[in-house]
């Protein structure tokens, strides 16, 4: 069995008495934990030196706090001894200095102990400033998840200024110490208590790395706490800030991480954990009632285990949000087994083969080398009369239901938003379906308008060829000439089936193109059917450079914009009407300009003729879609601007592109 001795330090003398009245040295295992509120090289040398003196056999590990714990009793600027003596559990301790890598820091020390038998437990303390304490103890998970990891982030009374962890061989200021427990009849247990209750909306942390958090909704993360807590809390940042940590949810767990350290000259905030850039974070309040009534399902936990002794290492904020009531969730724990720990910056915790940093949380270490030592324990709950302290707790409360009210509220909102953009969504693939419909039919008419012609040919060829054929005046260079005629023709059908083909082929990827050549492949298609009508097209191309875009979309715009132009020449009978085609390059944007002599748009109408299904033209000839498609494509795929105004002799059609290289 082992057995667990808890003093508080008041003289050496009495230490060396306290030892020798329970025979520890005489034991041939013996661990000490020291927990000390005095962050003093000094002393802790003297101390460490002295008890090695009396037990030259004994193992040390011990740390700076930020309040000590002593049989579920709180201490302050004290030193508490913790001497365990074990019968089946063979122990030693290692540590290592900091070389700016918490990865490589665990596994140096995992090094020194990995082929040692039988591994149960590692107790470990580290510098609690200095260390990115998650990816310590991540990185013993990734080189051994069999062995338990337990221990805490040394503080130094929330000063954060210098903290020590030290074994009987060093002290530290930048590093780590733990002692490794090895025995195959060991039960150690380990469970947890939160409590923290998530108030405010979801924030969004847009730029971090590693556990330090630059900014939270693209605003310095230290102006982010002053905004919501206001000058008192955030100018005595980070002394403060740990009483309100950053609670983001993982895996459906909630985690607090509690600030360490800040940065006045960019505003940047160093965390005891990671907090990944793109995580949602809330701020967290301690809620008084929450926390105590954790007690009993802790208790609840413990006696399901055999417990000869236990330990805690709690996070500072819960002491400093309960102050004195810290005590109601330990001195049940020390009714059970001799009980003491210390309040960290950080605590590490292993459950179920998950390897965790914590912070405002209470962690609780069992151990026991006797199978049949459960214990019981019994949790009478006080209640408060103090007045004062009710109101807090319903105001808090209060804040965290009306806080659950807006989440609800913002997820219903963000669901509604959500099914409104999907219609909208559904309803323009309908728009774009029928607007290509429309489109395919008018492309129809001008296939049959441009294979006129070629066919006419290609008949007429044929025709004379049958005729020569039946007088029997068939020469050879007659028959390849006309049949010259005929390939010519059908051709030219080819190439402009291959036009029309290419022109509806779906882009999935943008490419480089040029105005240019988007503009001569709209031609070939439209551009015969509007000289034919007595239509001037003018060019002026001047934007000779490629974009990257999506070109046969653009193409389709173009071809729109044109088929309105020559409708609305042909509806006001113009004399001598014109379509002009004009591209530039206007600072970083690409512009390309169709306008016309059709007298322009009325200005009444011009605000609404990129709404869907407004049309000025007759029901039979138009949906009223293609200038809403139009912007669609333009603003929503191609990421430029489609815009309209009128000049002195018609309207202006404006399409502008950004300039994006690949």
């Amino acid at each position: 069995m082992m057995r667990t001795y808890n003093t508080l330090l008041t003289t050496l003398d009495d230490l060396e008495g306290f030892i020798r009245e329970n025979k520890i040295e005489t034991s041939k295992n013996v661990l000490v934990q020291i927990f000390t509120g005095l962050v003093d090289e000094i002393f802790i040398q003297h101390l460490v030196d002295s008890l090695k003196k009396i037990i030259p056999h004994i193992q040390i590990i011990g740390s700076t706090t930020d309040g000590e714990i002593l049989d579920g009793q709180v201490k302050e600027l004290s030193t508490v001894l913790s001497f365990s003596t074990f019968e089946k559990t063979q122990l030693q301790t290692y540590y290592q200095p900091y070389e700016n890598s918490p990865k490589l820091l665990a596994k140096k020390l995992y090094k020194q102990f990995s082929s040692t038998e039988n591994k149960r437990l590692f107790l470990t303390f580290i510098d609690g400033l200095n260390i990115n304490g998650e990816e310590y103890i991540k990185e013993f998970g990734a080189l051994n998840n069999d062995v338990i990891i337990a221990g805490g982030l040394a503080g130094d009374n929330a000063h954060f200024q210098k903290t020590y962890v030290f074994t009987q061989d060093t002290i530290l200021e930048k590093g780590a110490v733990g002692v490794l427990l090895n025995s195959t009849e060991l039960l150690v247990g380990t469970n947890l208590s939160f409590g923290w209750n998530r108030i405010g909306k979801k924030l969004k942390i847009t730029k971090a790395k590693e556990n330090v958090v630059y900014t939270i909704e693209d605003i310095p993360a230290v102006d982010m706490y002053l905004k919501y807590l206001g000058s008192d809390i955030s100018n005595d940042l980070p002394a403060t800030g740990v009483e309100f940590p950053l609670i983001l949810n993982r895996n459906g767990i909630d985690i607090a991480r509690a600030v360490v350290g800040v940065n006045k000259e960019d505003g940047s905030m160093q965390f005891a954990g990671n907090v990944a850039e793109g995580e949602y974070v809330q701020f967290g309040y301690g809620n008084v009632d929450m926390i105590q009534s954790k007690i009993p399902h802790t208790m609840q936990k413990i006696t399901q285990n055999a417990v000869e002794s236990i330990f805690i290492y709690s996070c500072m904020a819960r002491k400093r949000l309960l102050g004195k009531e810290i005590e109601s969730e330990m001195l049940p724990l020390a009714k059970m087994a001799p009980l003491s720990g210390f309040f960290t910056y950080g605590e590490l915790f292993t459950h179920n083969n998950s390897y965790e940093l914590l912070n405002q949380t209470m962690t609780v270490l069992t151990l026991s080398e006797k199978s049949t030592s459960k214990v019981s324990g019994d949790f009478v709950e006080r209640k408060s009369k103090d007045t004062h302290k009710r109101t807090i707790n319903a105001l808090t409360h209060l804040v965290g239901v009306a806080t659950q009210e807006l989440e609800e509220l913002n997820e219903k909102l963000e669901t509604k938003v959500q099914e409104e953009v999907e219609k909208n969504r559904q309803k323009d693939i309908t728009l774009l379906r029928q607007s290509r419909l429309a489109q395919m039919g008018e492309m129809i008419s001008m296939i049959a308008h441009q294979w006129r012609q070629p066919l006419s040919a290609i008949s007429s060829a044929a025709a004379g060829l049958k005729v020569k054929a039946q007088l029997h005046k068939v020469e050879n260079d007659t028959i390849i000439e006309i049949s010259d005629k005929i390939l010519y023709s059908s051709q030219y059908l080819s190439s402009t089936i291959n036009d029309f083909r290419d022109f509806y082929k779906a882009n999935k990827e943008t490419r480089e193109c040029g105005f240019n050549e988007m503009l001569d492949g709209v031609l070939r298609i439209i551009g015969s059917q509007i000289k034919n009508r007595g239509i001037t097209l003018e060019l002026d191309l001047q934007a000779k450079e490629k974009i990257r875009t999506y070109p046969n979309e653009v193409k389709q715009v173009v071809m729109n914009l044109l088929k309105n132009a020559e409708d609305a020449l042909l509806m006001a009978s113009i004399r001598d009407p014109y379509i002009k085609i004009r591209t530039y390059k206007e600072g970083e944007k690409f512009i390309l300009e169709v306008s016309d002599n059709a007298g322009g748009i009325e200005e009444t109408i011009l605000p609404k003729i990129f709404d869907p299904y407004f049309s000025t033209k007759k029901e039979k000839d138009g949906t009223g879609l293609g200038l809403y498609m139009s912007k669609t494509i333009i603003e929503n795929h191609c990421n430029g601007q489609l815009i309209a105004y009128n000049n002195k002799e018609g309207a202006i059609f404006r399409i502008e592109l950004e300039s994006k290289e690949s």
